[in-house]
């Protein structure tokens, strides 16, 4: 069986890893291999969590059908002696605390089965699928070319045009706000708080975490969590922030508790600290997000991930329109999505 991966990201270097040695396959990848691999956990690579819950995600009927492959995501780890360690909130990371650690391991056995080009063309004839109209005989197509963020590039997905499957539009995800308030004076000031998302006068998610004030809005774990929720939402009403500085407490004073600059702005403002409120204009947009909301329907793919229109054809990774919260799910999910191609193609 021969074998067309288009993508060479955290899917597409896992699942080649898996069929190396037992399938004849090509990896086609534009420029830079394993980017988010290289980014994720701001270099330390989040590879999962051992807290993994389908809550995690949203659109998780999917993942709630791919976890009965969760073991051999681990499995898989430990084939190929990627050993981790976890963190007090239960974040996985390699030892090393280096993603260039994982990419080189992904990536060492299977580099020269790499062609660096840009898919734009995906033809079929004769039970054979054809690249670019160059690169033929292929007997499954298996896509894992990820998101538009950080990338902006819609024109990675245009091989898909005229293929029966599909695809939301994309929002970006895990990204920081834009707010309409003039918050310059705090801009760099870290606050571990409460934090709020409201659509209308109607609360979304609330959790605690350190929010980082920039010069027009706000980002930190917590912020790019509620921001998940934000690309969920189907109407959009009157969106705001509601921060709780003092985490439900009160104080007969602040002095040691606010950061300074930002009490002084929060008093010179006439600002509750229980109730600082920052009125939402957009995200920071795809450019500076982690992944997005958005892609393949689920209802397009069978349990295995190929499409229903053409059982040969898999999707994987972040091109599937599944996103999750911080904390490593999302890289996780790239791999247990092609451990799932992997035992559909058995």
């Amino acid at each position: 069986m021969k074998i067309a991966i288009i993508g060479a990201g955290a899917s597409g270097l896992f699942l080649a890893n898996m069929l190396y040695g037992k399938y004849d396959f090509t990896i086609f990848n534009n420029g830079k291999i394993g980017r988010k691999i290289l980014a994720s956990g701001n270099g330390r690579c989040n590879i999962a969590n051992n807290n993994l819950d389908v809550s995690k995600y949203h659109n998780n009927q999917l993942v709630n059908k791919l976890l009965v492959n969760k073991d051999k995501v681990f499995d898989e780890f430990k084939r190929l002696k990627i050993y981790l360690k976890e963190d007090s909130e239960g974040r996985l990371y390699p030892i090393s605390e280096s993603s260039l650690s994982i990419l080189n391991i992904l990536s060492k056995n299977v580099i020269d089965n790499i062609v660096d080009i840009k898919v734009t063309k995906i033809d079929k004839k004769n039970g054979k699928y054809i690249i670019n109209n160059m690169y033929s005989g292929y007997d499954k197509v298996i896509v894992g070319v990820g998101s538009i963020s950080s990338v902006v590039d819609k024109d990675i997905y245009k091989f898909l045009d005229g293929i029966n499957v599909k695809f939301n539009d994309f929002k970006p995800s895990l990204v920081g706000f834009k707010v309409k308030n003039k918050i310059k004076a705090i801009s760099g000031v870290r606050s571990k708080c409460n934090v709020s998302l409201f659509n209308g006068n109607k609360l979304v998610h609330s959790e605690d975490g350190e929010v980082i004030f920039k010069d027009d809005g706000i980002s930190g774990i917590c912020v790019m969590n509620l921001s998940s929720y934000y690309a969920h939402l189907n109407n959009i009403n009157k969106p705001y922030i509601k921060i709780d500085l003092l985490n439900g407490n009160k104080y007969d004073n602040l002095e040691s508790v606010i950061n300074p600059k930002l009490l002084e702005y929060i008093s010179k403002n006439n600002i509750n600290p229980n109730d600082f409120r920052l009125d939402i204009i957009d995200t920071y947009g795809f450019e500076n997000s982690q992944v997005s909301k958005g892609g393949i329907d689920i209802n397009s793919l069978n349990d295995d991930l190929s499409i229903k229109s053409d059982p040969n054809m898999y999707f994987m990774g972040e091109v599937i329109d599944v996103d999750g919260i911080c904390g490593g799910y999302n890289l996780f999910f790239a791999f247990l999505s092609a451990v799932t191609v992997f035992e559909g193609l058995k």
